[in-house]
């Protein structure tokens, strides 16, 4: 298998910190999205949405979205599992992962509209950061109250739903020096736990 992608997206980060979590080693081969890379006919035959992380599958088919990706991974190598090992687990950390994906869409649009680093990209409607900005601090307070006392997310252990998590709210805060989880103590204890694993070394 060949893994298509980078070590600095998030979405790539989210399948390279499952790898180093499970222990897999998949080859990377890293692809210029400052160039284009992405973008041209030969790469759009490995995914037509022009969108990184791709898997190569040794049969030469390929799975795009990272979310697919772990999910193809887990069903292939499920020891140690991260995703649970009962149903009620699985649906638990299942849940969590959804909100989880959904806070990245919504504070990656605030961010758009609100980050310097976005202005010149597009025209910027402050409305719109203040009404994602709602958005995203309703879904922290959820995630805030789903952890608790628990170290990860669904528990004792990590899991896709930390992954997904760490992967952008890291991205957030190392490239851009926004912290997703400031103002939310659990959060902000639970991103320190994990910011010290080894998968999560950036």
């Amino acid at each position: 298998m060949k893994l298509y992608g980078n070590t600095v997206g998030s979405n790539c980060r989210r399948v390279t910190i499952y790898l180093a979590e499970k222990g897999l080693r998949v080859e990377l081969v890293e692809v210029d999205v400052a160039s284009g890379a992405h973008r041209t006919a030969e790469f759009r035959g490995k995914n037509p949405a022009g969108l990184i992380p791709v898997l190569e599958l040794d049969d030469g088919s390929y799975i795009p979205e990272s979310s697919a990706i772990v999910e193809y991974l887990e069903d292939i190598h499920p020891e140690p599992s991260m995703i649970g090992t009962t149903p009620q687990m699985r649906g638990k950390v299942r849940a969590l992962e959804r909100i989880a994906s959904d806070l990245a869409i919504v504070s990656g649009i605030m961010l758009q509209h609100s980050h310097p680093r976005f202005a010149s990209h597009i025209k910027q409607v402050p409305a719109v950061a203040d009404a994602m900005r709602l958005n995203v601090n309703q879904q922290l307070a959820v995630l805030e109250a789903h952890i608790g006392a628990k170290p990860f997310l669904a528990g004792e252990q990590p899991t896709i739903a930390d992954i997904t998590l760490f992967s952008f709210t890291q991205a957030f805060k190392v490239r851009m020096s926004t912290d997703l989880t400031d103002g939310y103590p659990r959060l902000s204890a639970w991103y320190e736990r994990f910011e010290q694993r080894p998968s999560a070394a950036f």
